[in-house]
């Protein structure tokens, strides 16, 4: 029986007339965990869907072996009418499910339910217990969960399932602590092998033992051991060693070239005698022989400075520079109070009694479990959506980065949407400046149409247009989801500098260590409501 294992040889694949693998190598051995990192729009998504047998147009090779278990960024082809349950039990693949669902048991019915828990159901609704997702909620539309439900929904479904290789695309993006604390612990004690692309520092830190980062410039993979908290160190560690290396082998090249030049002089400057008696006849032998020899080392030096220049070590190129910087031309006054708002949506009361005054310089941070409300207050705040009670006050330049990019329009290119906005009127070349310090700078990137960018490249477009539009309030819905990391290290510098207020709903955990002094968790806010 074959080990369970990926190994990827030479593939290449370009994607939207944007290459993006360039003879790729990748292996997986059997406990391999794996996270892949790169800039937003390297193809770590491509990556993934290929490897989960997505239909791609590539050359090389990739061997599989193994169950292999896939949960991608988003749901679309699974939203449906159906329970979620249902749609977990489809995600399973198993013949006797499949069988079980074609019975003619009215679904949900206490007949059903006793059928499937004969057939192991139980397991599901532990494990979805376990995770945060209740037996009430599971009988719901699979289409009406939130983002964070539907992770959960399919991050339990594959913990069922008897995988060998499980591939995660951002599985944290939308998880409150609850489903972060059991995605890490699942991980950590899956006996198979792991490959994820996660903007989610700690759960690297915890998990992988290996980061693999796909170069933007070599099209291929740099490989590191470790977690994320030595990722960057051993990077330019590394890099040195290679400068280096790479300098002894240049200075070898030079003086082998040198030493061609002159044997290659010599080789011109002898001259053959007239062959009119043997004196001459016995010079021009030696001439020969002095030749010939000159020749075999002139050859051998140019063997040698080929393979020398075969086996220049390739260097890793600095990262890419991004400049994340406000344009507040003087220090202005903001401020928010919320007095005693609440919301219920739905039917499902979401919060109560919500209240708290910012002013310049204050940064809040919003958490709670899914389907909290964390989204909904930020609509409220925005004037999007109306609290049921309550009074909200604003005094200053509202930038929203919303979570699901609702506002976003697609068509535009990234130029565009700054050429546009009448908050704006950037010129074209003001445009592509700005973009490109907020690494958005292929020429690709610049031109497309916003829905073929990546998420992390439409992210950052967002974030340069709230900044030319010298926003005083920044509400950010989950800002670290889809950022490549050192895109996000110089974000959070630049944010603690901020001069406004900034509103952050995040659950992430390195993000609430640098941000998190004021915290509002929306659980203080439900306790009363079924008083």
């Amino acid at each position: 029986m074959k080990t369970p294992g990926i190994i990827m040889s030479n593939v290449c694949l370009s994607f939207e007339k944007k290459l993006l693998f360039d003879d790729l190598d990748f292996s997986l051995l059997i406990g391999d965990k794996v996270t892949i990192v790169g800039e937003n729009g390297c193809g770590k998504t491509t990556l993934l869907r290929l490897l989960s047998g997505a239909d791609y147009f590539y050359s090389g090779s990739i061997e599989k072996e193994g169950r292999i278990g896939y949960l991608p960024q988003h749901f679309e082809e699974l939203d449906g009418d159906e329970p979620a349950i249902i749609t977990i039990l489809r995600f399973l693949e198993s013949p006797e499910i499949q069988t079980f669902l074609k019975q003619p048991f009215e679904p949900l019915s206490p007949e059903w339910y006793q059928e499937l828990n004969s057939l192991g159901g139980h397991d599901i609704f532990r494990q979805a217990n376990l995770i945060g997702l209740s037996n009430s909620l599971l009988e719901q539309p699979f289409k009406l969960l939130s983002g964070g439900e539907k992770t959960k929904s399919m991050l339990c479904a594959l913990s069922i399932m008897e995988l060998d290789i499980i591939l995660l695309d951002e599985p944290t993006n939308h998880l409150d602590a609850q489903g972060i604390q059991w995605l890490e612990s699942y991980l950590k004690n899956f006996e198979g092998s792991v490959v994820m692309v996660t903007h989610d520092r700690s759960i690297i830190n915890a998990v992988s033992n290996r980061i693999s980062e796909l170069s933007p410039h070599s099209k291929k993979f740099v490989h590191f051991k470790g977690g994320y908290d030595h990722y960057l160190e051993q990077e330019e560690k590394k890099r040195q060693r290679l400068i280096q290396e790479r300098q002894l082998q240049e200075k070898e090249l030079k003086t082998l070239k040198q030493k061609s030049i002159q044997l290659r002089g010599k080789m011109k400057d002898r001259k053959m005698r007239d062959e009119s008696d043997r004196d001459k006849l016995s010079y021009n032998n030696q001439e020969h022989r002095v030749q010939k020899g000159t020749t075999k080392a002139y050859n051998q030096l140019t063997r040698k400075q080929e393979h020398l220049t075969d086996a220049l070590v390739e260097v890793i190129p600095e990262r890419s520079k991004i400049s994340f910087g406000f344009e507040q031309e003087e220090t202005v006054s903001s401020c928010i109070q919320v007095e005693n708002i609440s919301k219920t949506f739905s039917e499902q009361p979401l919060f109560q009694d919500i209240s708290f005054t910012l002013v310049s310089g204050d940064v809040l941070v919003v958490q709670g479990p899914n389907g909290s409300g964390k989204s909904t207050l930020m609509n409220i705040l925005m004037d999007q959506i109306k609290a049921d009670q309550g009074e909200v006050s604003i005094n200053g330049v509202v930038g929203y980065l919303d979570q699901e990019q609702e506002n976003l329009p697609l068509e535009k290119s990234a130029v565009q949407l700054l050429m546009e906005d009448p908050l704006i009127n950037a010129t074209k070349s003001h445009a592509i400046y700005r973009l490109s310090h907020f690494g958005i700078y292929t020429w690709h990137d610049l031109k497309s149409p916003l829905k073929e960018l990546s998420v992390g490249c439409r992210r950052k477009a967002q974030l340069c247009q709230m900044i030319m539009r010298k926003s005083t309030i920044l509400l950010l819905d989950e800002p670290t989801n889809h950022i490549d990391f050192p895109s996000l290290e110089v974000i959070e510098e630049a944010l603690l500098d901020f001069p406004g207020i900034i509103i952050a709903a995040t659950h992430d955990r390195y993000f609430t260590e640098k941000f998190g002094e004021r915290i509002l968790n929306l659980s203080d806010y439900k306790a009363n409501l079924s008083e």
